[in-house]
């Protein structure tokens, strides 16, 4: 029997924006996203339009650009993306190879990993975002899920296909659970555990393996820890840990839960931290900001009120007195 075709009716409801302007699209999607670069490939910028509903800590959106686009995400922060296509194509780069994602088949990308794709223009994408520290309170096994490749149509994710065909197709349903928090989280940890059950029973699927810290990994922090304020690529990382890009990433994941790149940005922000709580009287945010590696001043700003609650001009104005 022929799986019937997704379509998230109910999410239609939703729609946070429809533009013709590429600044305006980049800056509405990076608002429920992330920061990220668009560049379309024909003359024209297109009709965009992104629908977006937020469950708790999962965001289930549809975004179109109306044109062939290049996204380029740098660094996955703080989340699970999962993506596939309601109608065209996408062609996503992996460090293992391009994977060509469609109706059928999805990638998921993991904190820390880049996502780099090309779009048809008439790609119309899904995408799933699971905050990752509900993704990991869900599946404790989160680390173990290393492949980026989904097979949407496989029998084995019939069951999640299926819950969130109903959720997404149920106006009344799609709302209870955006309104109420309790019923949010309920879906939200449903639809993680189903997907993570599924894909951890998969043919092939990777076996969780010791938790033991190998020494490069270590070496790989004690040099994050020395360089933070350096403009380091994790490929930089991994040749002063004394490995390969791929194995120091994989073995981070399942060693600490974390890549090293999202590492790195916490041994940053940690320091920033610190050099703004015990900063002089004249100091500057852009310099304490700069010395500590982060050379976008608004990003910056942004990332650190996510992480502690208030802006670093306010750590700044209410550091003790020395």
């Amino acid at each position: 029997m022929t799986p019937t075709l997704f379509a998230p009716a109910a999410l239609r409801s939703y729609r946070i924006f429809e533009s013709s302007d590429l600044d305006e699209t980049r800056d509405l999607i990076s608002r429920v996203m992330q920061p990220h670069v668009l560049a379309p490939s024909g003359k024209d910028h297109g009709y965009s339009y992104m629908d977006f509903v937020k469950l708790g800590g999962l965001g289930l959106g549809a975004i179109s650009f109306g044109t062939p686009m290049h996204v380029d995400v740098e660094s996955i922060d703080g989340y699970y993306l999962l993506m596939f296509c309601l109608r065209g194509y996408a062609e996503v780069r992996t460090p293992d190879a391009p994977l060509i994602v469609d109706r059928n088949n999805g990638i998921l990308c993991a904190p820390g990993q880049p996502f780099n794709a090309w779009l048809s223009s008439d790609c119309e994408q899904f995408v799933l975002r699971m905050d990752a520290d509900a993704f990991r309170k869900a599946s404790r096994q989160a680390d173990a899920l290393l492949s980026p490749r989904i097979c949407i149509d496989s029998p084995l994710l019939h069951g999640w296909m299926q819950q969130l065909r109903a959720l997404t197709g149920s106006s009344a349903l799609l709302e209870s659970a955006r309104s109420n928090a309790q019923i949010a989280t309920h879906m939200e940890g449903l639809l993680i555990e189903l997907l993570t059950c599924s894909l951890l029973n998969a043919p092939g699927a990777p076996v969780k393996q010791s938790s033991i810290v190998p020494a490069f990994v270590k070496r790989a922090e004690d040099f994050v820890r020395e360089h933070a304020g350096e403009p380091l690529l994790l490929e930089d990382i991994a040749s002063a840990a004394g490995v390969s890009a791929r194995t120091l990433r994989e073995r981070f994941l399942i060693v600490r839960g974390t890549s090293p790149m999202q590492f790195l940005r916490a041994v940053r922000m940690q320091k920033a931290r610190e050099a703004l709580l015990t900063a002089g009287p004249t100091a500057h945010i852009s310099d304490i900001a700069l010395a500590c590696g982060f050379f976008h001043l608004g990003r910056f700003s942004l990332a650190y009120r996510k992480q502690f609650g208030e802006l670093p001009s306010e750590t700044l104005r209410e550091r003790p007195a020395r």
